[in-house]
C-alpha cells in the first residue's frame, strides 16, 4: 500500500501502539510461539488500606522455532500494582543470571503519572530452545482489575486463564469477541474455601497484529471484562462498581482531592480575556489559549491515573495529560463564572460506553460548557480545531458530565464529513512549458488541525519554508510566490490561503499537440489495500470531504481535441467524482472527493481497490490540444 497523501491521513492506531512498537518484536516469521500460558488470578483479603487483592500468578512459556533469537518480555505495573517476582527458566532450570529492570514510563523523557514498566531481555538459543518467565503480581484495588485478554504478541498454542473469586466478593465476567474462537469453559466450586473458580481454556490463539488504521483491541480480540461490584467483609460491605453511579462516586472523589487553587486560576484567566466584552470572546480565548500554551502529553489507556492534576500545576509546568487540561480549561471557565463542567469519555478506540461500569469503558477527559441553553464539549487536546468543532474520535461518543452528586450522560454530537472540507481553487494557463495562474486554497475542521499539524511541527523560523513544503508537496518544479495566508494561529476559522503558481514543465508539447494534467494533487492515488496481509478493517482519521476545481484558458490557435472521460463512483461509505467540461475557450476540471463513512470493513476492501484502480486510471488521462 502506498503512503498516504497529506490531504487524506489515515488514524494510526494509538495507545495499544505505542507501547508495542517501543517493546514487541515483529514476529511475522513466526520464529517465536508460546506453547503454554497459564494464568491465575486470585482475589482475597488484604489489609485496612487495602481491602481486597488480586494476586496473579503467570507462567509464559516461549519456543523457538527457526532461529537463535532474544525477545523483550514487559509488564506494567504502577501504584495500585506491584510486580513481586520474576523468575525466568532456560530450558527447564532456572536462570538467577537473567534479571528484571524496573523503571518509570515517561513520554519524551517527561514522568507524569504513576506508569511503570518491568523488562527483561529472554534468550532462546536455538530452535527448539525454551524460556519460561514465571512472574508474580498483585493488584491492590479491584477497581484496576478490569480485562485480561487472551491473545499475546505471538501465536498461543495453549493459553488458560482461571480467576479465584470467593462467594463474599461480588464479581461479574462478561466474555466478549469470543466469536470463532477455540475457547472453552469451566466452572466448579470449591467448598472448603467458599470460592468458585472459572477457567477459560483457548488453543491455538493467533498473535495480535498490530496493524495502522485498525480498530481498537476490545473491538476485534477475545477478552474478559472483569467487573468487581462489592465484597461484603466482616468489617462491612465495600462497594466498588455495582453500577454507574458507582464509577461516577469514585470519579467524583478523586476531583475532590485535586486542590485546586482558584485565586491562581481566575488571575490567569482575567489575564487571558483582558480587553474582551463578549462571552462568546472570552470562551474561545480561553479555549484557544489552552490549546496553544499547554503541551498535550499523552499516556496509554490501561496507567492508572484518573486523578486530573492540579491546575496551577499545569499552567506552571505548561503540559498536562487530558484530564489536566480538561481540569486547566474548566477552571478558567468557571472563575469568569461560566457553567463548565468536567467530562469522562471514552474515545472510538473503546468499544464499550457508560452500561458497564468499569474504568475500561473511558480513556479520556474533557470539558463541557453549558451556554445559552446549548451544550459545548472542549478537548484542548485537539489543539488545532475551532469551538464547537469535534475530532472524529469522540463524535457520537457517549460522555459522562458531573453534575455535583448526580452525573450526566450525553453524546457528543456527530458531524458530517462538511466540517472537514478541503477546497481548491485554481485558474491557469499554458506559457511554454508551464502552468501559470492563480490558486485559492481553504481547509476546515480536521483537515485544517491535519496541516497545521505539521506545519507548527518545526521551528517557527522555518514556519513558512513548512508552509511552502506542504503546499507543493516538495515538488521543486511547483513553484509559488506572493503567499497570502489568513491568521494561521487563529484556528477558529476558515485557513485560507493564496498563491501565484508557477508549475514548470507540466505541458509536453508534440508536434501540432499539448498535453497536460488537470490534477496536482491526486489524493488517494495507489492507495488500494494488500489484502493478503491486512487482517482488520480500516480506519479513517476522519470523515474527508476534498473538492479541487480547475480552469484551464484553450490557448490561442488551439482546440481540444479530447477530454477525459468522467468519473462518478458511489458507494455506501464514499464517493469520487471527476468531471470534465468545456465553455467559453475554458476548460472545467472538477473533482469532489468524500469519505463519509470512517470505517471501512474488510468485505469492503475488493470494492475499495477496485474504486482506487478506476480514480487511479481517472488521474492519468490527459487533456489533448490540437493547433486549429
Amino acid at each position: 500500500m502506498s503512503a498516504f497523501p497529506r490531504h487524506l491521513c489515515l488514524l494510526c492506531a494509538v495507545l495499544l501502539c505505542i507501547i508495542t512498537n517501543t517493546f514487541a518484536q515483529n514476529n511475522n516469521d513466526k520464529n517465536i510461539t508460546i506453547t503454554s500460558q497459564k494464568e491465575r488470578f486470585q482475589f482475597e483479603t488484604g489489609d485496612k488500606d487495602n481491602p481486597v487483592r488480586i494476586r496473579q500468578n503467570s507462567v509464559t512459556t516461549y519456543t523457538c522455532n527457526q532461529f537463535r533469537t532474544t525477545i523483550p518480555f514487559i509488564e506494567f505495573y504502577d501504584d495500585k500494582s506491584t510486580i513481586d517476582e520474576v523468575r525466568v527458566y532456560l530450558n527447564g532450570s532456572r536462570n538467577k543470571g537473567i534479571k528484571p529492570s524496573y523503571q518509570d514510563y515517561s513520554v519524551d523523557g517527561i514522568f507524569y503519572s504513576d506508569a511503570k514498566v518491568c523488562t527483561l531481555e529472554l534468550p532462546l538459543e536455538k530452535k527448539g530452545a525454551e524460556s519460561t518467565v514465571e512472574l508474580d503480581k498483585t493488584i491492590t484495588d479491584p477497581r484496576y482489575f478490569s480485562s485480561i485478554y487472551f491473545p499475546d504478541n505471538y501465536d498461543i498454542d495453549n493459553h488458560e486463564i482461571q480467576i479465584v473469586v470467593p462467594r463474599w466478593m461480588k464479581v461479574e465476567i462478561r466474555e466478549m469477541n469470543f466469536g470463532n474462537y477455540n475457547i472453552k469453559k469451566t466452572q466448579e466450586y470449591n467448598s472448603k474455601r467458599d470460592e468458585d473458580i472459572y477457567t477459560y481454556t483457548a488453543e491455538e490463539i493467533p498473535g495480535k497484529v498490530y496493524e495502522k488504521n485498525a480498530p481498537g483491541p476490545s473491538y476485534i480480540y477475545p477478552h474478559l471484562l472483569i467487573l468487581s461490584k462489592y465484597a461484603d467483609l466482616k468489617s462491612g460491605r465495600i462497594n466498588y462498581f455495582n453500577k454507574t453511579s458507582d464509577l461516577y462516586a469514585w470519579y467524583r472523589s478523586l476531583v475532590k482531592e485535586i486542590n485546586d487553587d482558584e485565586s491562581i486560576i481566575k488571575a490567569k484567566a482575567l489575564e487571558i480575556t483582558k480587553g474582551l466584552n463578549s462571552d462568546t470572546a472570552k470562551i474561545n480565548t480561553i479555549y484557544h489559549w489552552v490549546q496553544d500554551n499547554i503541551r498535550y502529553i499523552a499516556f496509554e489507556d490501561g496507567i492508572a491515573g484518573f486523578k486530573p492534576e492540579k491546575a496551577q500545576l499545569v499552567l506552571q509546568h505548561k503540559y498536562g495529560d487530558c484530564k489536566g487540561m480538561a481540569n486547566l480549561t474548566r477552571l478558567l471557565l468557571k472563575t469568569l463564572g461560566f457553567d463548565a463542567r468536567l467530562c469522562w469519555i471514552g474515545t472510538d478506540h473503546i468499544a464499550y460506553d457508560y452500561s458497564i461500569p468499569s474504568l475500561a469503558v473511558d480513556n479520556h477527559m474533557i470539558c463541557a460548557l453549558n451556554y445559552k441553553g446549548k451544550r459545548y464539549f472542549l478537548d484542548a487536546t485537539e489543539t488545532y480545531i475551532g469551538f464547537d468543532q469535534y475530532a472524529q474520535r469522540i463524535q457520537g461518543r457517549q460522555v459522562m458530565i458531573e453534575d455535583g452528586e448526580n452525573f450526566i450522560l450525553d453524546k457528543v454530537p456527530t458531524r458530517n464529513w462538511n466540517q472537514n472540507s478541503y477546497t481548491e481553487k485554481r485558474n491557469l494557463r499554458i506559457e511554454g512549458a508551464a502552468l501559470k495562474g492563480t490558486v485559492h486554497q481553504q481547509w476546515d475542521g480536521e483537515s485544517k488541525e491535519f496541516l497545521l499539524t505539521q506545519v507548527h511541527g518545526t521551528k517557527k523560523e522555518k514556519l513558512q519554508d513548512a508552509l511552502l513544503a506542504y503546499l507543493t508537496e516538495s515538488n521543486a518544479k511547483y513553484k509559488i510566490s506572493d503567499l497570502k495566508t489568513s491568521d494561521i494561529s487563529n484556528w477558529g476559522k476558515l485557513l485560507d490561503i493564496q498563491y501565484n503558481l508557477q508549475h514548470q514543465e507540466s505541458v509536453t508539447d508534440f508536434g501540432d499537440d499539448l498535453y497536460t494534467e488537470m490534477d496536482f494533487r491526486k489524493e488517494l492515488s495507489g492507495y488500494s489495500i494488500d489484502t493478503s496481509k491486512r487482517k482488520h478493517d480500516m480506519l479513517f482519521m476522519y470523515k474527508h470531504h476534498v473538492i479541487s476545481e480547475t480552469s484551464l484558458d484553450v490557448p490561442t490557435g488551439y482546440k481540444v481535441n479530447a477530454l477525459p472521460d468522467n468519473l462518478k463512483i458511489d458507494r455506501e461509505g464514499y464517493t469520487f467524482e471527476i468531471t470534465y467540461k468545456i465553455n467559453n475557450g475554458k476548460i472545467s476540471y472538477f473533482k469532489e472527493l468524500t469519505i463519509r463513512n470512517t470505517r471501512l470493513p474488510k468485505t469492503q476492501f475488493a470494492q475499495w481497490n477496485n474504486d482506487i484502480k478506476a480514480l487511479d486510471n481517472a488521474y492519468l488521462q490527459q487533456i489533448t490540444l490540437t493547433k486549429k
